[in-house]
Parts: structure tokens; C-alpha cells; sequence
């Protein structure tokens, strides 16, 4: 058989072509979710099965799943390796359950709560309003307590997310000024830890949900941090413990829409006293055109799960001063930043 080719390539796919290309890539995204579900990366990792020892294996029918894997290597998760073997590339061997994985993540994004809830993208964009609700009969955080499996993958997903930012948080941060912190919503304690572990003289109280705390020991004590941390639970809603030099909440406004934001910062500054600082780490809009990307994307995704938003240092100096706070500093940690303020 005889392939015609063209002498001449042009120099960019039809428009046609780059909008498919666009739209394929939530097919990609499947892809990749189904390939951390399943377990393919875990099923792989004590070396090279043939396509139809991989399906038996993980207890898959053996035609889709061969169809499957080819899918995967499309993706660049899988290649072929030698009598036919499947070998994990780099992007597959992070979705393998280990300490670097991105597994969970990769599985929450393609979740119910997650993937459907997207579809209804339009009518958040027409109203302001997240469909969530209305699609899964609750908020996104109550659908949450009422649903633990779903729950267990979001707060690892979280975790992995957060493993990734923090190291770049605390060398891009001066922590030293300061003799003491509150981590505001600080979840099992992950960013305090590595705070306090770069910071030997400093001390920490760890502030969050009583059933979020709890589990917390852990992470302190295996950080060699414990003795330093005191552990204190409740809702920022409500009040948040005082005392500190400097409070911490990362990745927290951007879940709440300005009148809950507000709120929370409402009761941090209240907890402040004169002279303290606030450290707020998000993903800030409008500082590089290449962040924004997808930065721009995480928006509608705070959007479409439950009307929050990624903030610009403008949003955040008007949230501070309403409440007494100056803005004094940004400090950008790649992806994220870290928003400085100062009580007057």
C-alpha cells in the first residue's frame, strides 16, 4: 500500500482541528482519571505485564481494557515495552499510590462531584450561582460530610496538592520575624509543620474543624513539631484563637464568595493584635500572564463547586482594609503566592 504525502506541511491545524483538540482534552482528562481509579499505575509497578496479564490482574474485562491501555499510552501514561509488555512513562508512575503520587487528585477531578458538576458550567457563568446544589441536593462541603468515600478522596486529593506548595510557601515567605503563628484552617497540620521545622524557635497553634484536628498527631509528631503545636478546634466563622505574631490560612478563601471571606478575615483580624501579620497563600490572578492559565481554570472550577473565586492583590487589599488590615507584600511561591498583611 502506497501513503501520499504532502510536500508541505502548513504551519498551523485548521482552526477546526485546534477547537477539537480543545474539546478532546476533557476526554484526555477521563483518561487519566480512570487510569488512577483503577489502579493501573499500581498494577504496573512490580514491572512489565502484557495488555491481557494487566487486565486480569485488575479485574478488568480484557477487550475494553486492551482498548483501554492503548487510551492510556495516547495520553503518554503507558508505552510498549519489549514481547509486548506495558511500562509506566514518567506521568504514569505518578499515579501510582506512593509519596509523590498525584493519584487522588487525579481521581477526584473525574469523581461525580467533580466531573458532572461541570457540565453545568453555563449555568453558573449565567447566574453567578454554583449548580452544586441543585445537582447533588446539597452544598458542596455538606455533600461532603454525608458522603465519606467521596470525602476521603477530595481531602487526599488536597493533601497531595498541598505537599507540592508548601516547600516553595516556606522558602519564599521570611518566617523568622516572627515568634509565634496561628495556622488558620490549617487542616492536619502540613504547612505548619514545615514552618516550625525550618523555624525551631518558633512556636504554632494549629486551628481547624474538630474532626480535621484530630487527625493531626500524626503529621506534628512525625515532623518533630508536637511539643510546640498547640492544638485548638473550632469554626473561623465563629472566632479564631489570639495571641500570635502571625496567622496563616492558606487556600481557604478562595472556597467562600466575598461575604464569607470577609467574615473569616473579620474574625482573624480580631484575633490580631496590633502589629501582627496575616500570610494569606492562594493562587492570585493577574501576576503572570503563564500562572493564568491556569489559574484563570481553578476560578471557574471555585465557581462551579461552590461560588468562591481566585482573588487579585486588589480583591485582597480591599478585603483587608475593610476589616483594619494593610496589605504590605506579595511574595510569589511559583503557582502561589503569599499575600502579606499588617494590623495597624
Amino acid at each position: 500500500m502506497t501513503i501520499a504525502t504532502s510536500e508541505s506541511l502548513p504551519a498551523s491545524p485548521p482552526v477546526s482541528v485546534q477547537i477539537l483538540d480543545l474539546l478532546m482534552g476533557g476526554w484526555r482528562a477521563g483518561v487519566v482519571s480512570t487510569f488512577a481509579e483503577l489502579g493501573v499505575a499500581d498494577g504496573l509497578a512490580s514491572g512489565g505485564l502484557t495488555p491481557a496479564q494487566l487486565a486480569v490482574r485488575l479485574g478488568l474485562e480484557r477487550d475494553t481494557a486492551e482498548r483501554f491501555f492503548r487510551a492510556g499510552a495516547s495520553v503518554g501514561l503507558l508505552r510498549q515495552g519489549e514481547a509486548g509488555t506495558l511500562e509506566l512513562t514518567p506521568l504514569g508512575r505518578a499515579l501510582a499510590t506512593d509519596g509523590d503520587s498525584m493519584r487522588n487528585f487525579a481521581r477526584w477531578t473525574g469523581s461525580t462531584a467533580e466531573r458532572a458538576t461541570w457540565a453545568h458550567l453555563h449555568t453558573a457563568v449565567r447566574t453567578g450561582r454554583s449548580p452544586f446544589a441543585a445537582m447533588h441536593g446539597s452544598g458542596v462541603w455538606e455533600f461532603m460530610e454525608s458522603d465519606p468515600e467521596t470525602a476521603a478522596v477530595f481531602n487526599s486529593a488536597m493533601s497531595e496538592l498541598s505537599k507540592r506548595i508548601i516547600r516553595s510557601v516556606v522558602d519564599a515567605f521570611d518566617f523568622s520575624r516572627f515568634g509565634s503563628v496561628t495556622d488558620v484552617g490549617g487542616g492536619r497540620g502540613a504547612l505548619l509543620s514545615a514552618v516550625l521545622q525550618k523555624h525551631p524557635e518558633m512556636s504554632g497553634v494549629l486551628f481547624d474543624q474538630p474532626d480535621v484536628v484530630s487527625r493531626a498527631m500524626t503529621e506534628l509528631c512525625d515532623a518533630g513539631v508536637f511539643a510546640r503545636v498547640t492544638v485548638t478546634s473550632g469554626s473561623f466563622f465563629d472566632s479564631v484563637p489570639s495571641g500570635s505574631d502571625l496567622y496563616m490560612i492558606s487556600n481557604v478563601f478562595h472556597d467562600w464568595d466575598d461575604g464569607h471571606s470577609r467574615l473569616i478575615l473579620k474574625n482573624i483580624a480580631s484575633a490580631m493584635h496590633p502589629g501582627a501579620h496575616i500570610a494569606i497563600v492562594e493562587a492570585v490572578a493577574g501576576l503572570d500572564d503563564t500562572a493564568d492559565k491556569a489559574i484563570s481554570l481553578m476560578d471557574m472550577d471555585m465557581l462551579v463547586l461552590c461560588e468562591g473565586k481566585q482573588r487579585t492583590v486588589e480583591d485582597f487589599r480591599t478585603l483587608m482594609s475593610e476589616v483594619g488590615i494593610e496589605l504590605v507584600g506579595v511574595s510569589r511561591a511559583g503557582l502561589q503566592s503569599v499575600v502579606e498583611g499588617r494590623k495597624a
